[in-house]
């Protein structure tokens, strides 16, 4: 089946869709107002130095203060010696011991800084001074002196090519990794991309020098062009815009950086929406459902807590045959598959919890996780997964570079504040009960008024209207009780007549 790119693109709103082997595999959202962030430059200015977490706070002229760690300031010892996949932008560096923040920067100090991940939750971004620009056939890294080529590329001879030419082309001294698109490419055309990043890390270096802190030195590109930048050298089959004006930008993008993949970049011109052709908002509106049916009957749940995930598997109406521990293990090779699509298509990154159905064989445990490994393998973003437990429980992490799907989809519900849940009416009612008690016993006022949502008022009277006409006799008040239709349902008033 073939592996397809699809961009939504508006004036307001930029949505890409990956479609590998005919089913959604990724959704990428951008809107005019909350811009990506991740590969722009700035000008900043140190705001404090914790030796303790071995970081700073740089003001960078975002919303919130940005972190920089020591680790980032420096660098890796070798960029040999970190197992990261080369093609990546944002590399993985390894832990040092022996650097400290404190001897790196210090509070006042303008620096020059990169986003290497969006502000996430109530954290700022996390910076870095180790650059990475990235184009389409290679990624220019100017603080660090190496050339490697993509793991992608298998064929010894052609990295062994690839790697004298990145050599002859870089600027002395500037790191280049060659992508996985740069397989079979000239030198002339790899040479042209580096001088064009080189030109653009020159002009960051002099506006460095020319702007104060806080500045943009540089803008990574918008959506639309970093789609044709880096999904393209994933073998796709086509890439198809909905606007005459985006397929006119990758158009030209790509006769310039890719052009033996133009003839694939297509307009199109349907009836119905691009999304509603091909049933990609069906599986966007998949994307943000609590709970995911599996096809045997089974099902997922997963939940978003403070500092994790969790994802909890459950046979639901699958009942098997004979052998329940058969059924049980189908369930959850099921689930697995479903479980390592579902985190792609979410993009949720970080901890990751996982509660299969438990297992007595040792052999289909390791079964289990075998399979999610395997099925992780198809996902572009590194990690890690722990053993499962003789409880069926599995720990991951996947790497998060930016909030998830979810959180650009949705907001937190204002009318639960985000618990998902209230408080019961009866519960409610108790409390409007006790602030009445409060009031009456240590308010001058001779008539108290509460205001509430009607469903809390009609609630109150039909189980406290008697206690009430109790306590107004021996306080010797009044009770003014009036319905608000436009009250939250806790929210309650309560206050006395001057």
């Amino acid at each position: 089946m073939e592996n397809r790119i699809l961009v939504n693109h508006t004036d307001e709103l930029t949505r890409v869709a990956v479609v590998e082997a005919g089913g959604l595999s990724e959704i990428h959202i951008e809107t005019v107002r909350e811009r990506r962030i991740v590969g722009n430059i700035y000008k900043g200015r140190v705001m404090r130095v914790l030796p303790g977490m071995n970081a700073a706070f740089v003001d960078a002229g975002l919303e919130r203060t940005g972190f920089l760690y020591a680790t980032d300031v420096v660098g890796r010892r070798n960029p040999d010696e970190a197992p990261a996949d080369e093609e990546e932008q944002n590399h993985e560096r390894t832990e040092r011991s022996d650097v400290r923040i404190e001897t790196l920067v210090r509070e006042g100090q303008d620096i020059v800084v990169q986003v290497a991940k969006e502000p996430i939750g109530s954290k700022g971004a996390r910076l870095t001074c180790q650059f990475t620009l990235p184009g389409v056939l290679g990624v220019l890294m100017p603080t660090v002196d190496h050339v490697g080529v993509s793991r992608r590329i298998e064929d010894p001879d052609e990295r062994q090519r690839l790697r004298d030419i990145g050599e002859a082309v870089r600027p002395p001294g500037i790191g280049l990794i060659l992508r996985t698109v740069a397989e079979g490419r000239s030198a002339d055309e790899l040479r042209s991309e580096v001088e064009f990043l080189h030109q653009i890390w020159q002009q960051v270096r002099k506006g460095a020098d020319a702007v104060d802190s806080p500045a943009l030195l540089h803008e990574d590109m918008h959506l639309l062009l970093r789609t044709a930048r880096d999904l393209i050298c994933r073998r796709f089959d086509q890439l198809i815009v909905d606007s005459e004006d985006g397929h006119r930008q990758v158009k030209n993008f790509v006769a310039r950086f890719l052009p033996s993949f133009a003839p694939r970049v297509e307009l199109f011109l349907g009836r119905e929406s691009l999304f509603e052709h091909y049933g990609i908002e069906y599986e966007i509106s998949r994307a943000v459902e609590r709970k995911v049916w599996l096809k045997s009957g089974g099902y997922i749940v997963i939940d978003r807590a403070e500092a994790f995930t969790a994802v909890d598997v459950n046979s639901g109406k699958f009942t098997g045959k004979n052998d329940p521990e058969e059924t049980i293990l189908k369930t959850n090779l099921e689930a697995a598959v479903e479980i390592a699509y579902q985190l792609r298509l979410r993009n949720i990154g970080g901890i990751i919890v996982i509660d299969f159905i438990d297992m007595k064989e040792k052999e289909n445990r390791h079964q289990v996780h075998s399979t999610l490994v395997e099925e992780l393998r198809k996902d572009y973003a590194r990690s890690r997964v722990l053993p499962m437990s003789e409880l069926g429980l599995v720990e991951m992490t996947r790497k998060r570079v930016a909030d998830s799907v979810m959180t650009r989809l949705t907001e937190p519900c204002f009318y639960c504040e985000g618990k998902g849940y209230l408080k019961s009416p009866d519960m409610i009612v108790h409390t409007l009960m006790d602030k009445l008690r409060k009031e009456l016993s240590s308010s001058r006022a001779k008539t108290l008024h509460a205001h509430a949502n009607p469903r809390i008022c009609q609630l109150l009277m039909e189980t406290c209207g008697t206690v009430l006409e109790r306590m107004e006799k021996r306080q010797k008040k009044a009770v003014v009780l009036t319905e608000r239709p436009e009250f939250h349902l806790e929210q309650l008033e309560v206050f006395g007549e001057k």
